[in-house]
């Protein structure tokens, strides 16, 4: 549960800004992406997708995004449980 002395506002700006931020390294992720499979893959996508090791290099980048989207989703779920008790 959330502190009652919080400020409901304080939750909905931090999800807002982890929402952003979430977005922010979605697009680095799809970049970097991009630029590992021209790099490294270069139309032979079934068969770098043989390999565990290629898979999770493709993965890396959008584990930031997700932890943000993870983070953005509990401050959202604290804001509303404090705006209902109002």
């Amino acid at each position: 549960m959330a502190p009652k002395n919080k400020d409901p506002r304080e939750y909905l700006i931090k999800s807002k800004l982890y929402r952003v931020a979430s977005y922010f390294f979605v697009a680095v992720g799809i970049f970097v992406f991009g630029v590992f499979y021209v790099k490294n893959i270069e139309g032979r996508l079934f068969d770098a997708l043989r390999d565990p090791a290629t898979i999770s290099l493709f993965i890396i980048p959008f584990v930031p995004a997700v932890a943000l989207t993870f983070l953005a989703d509990r401050a959202e779920k604290k804001y509303r449980a404090l705006i209902e008790k109002k």
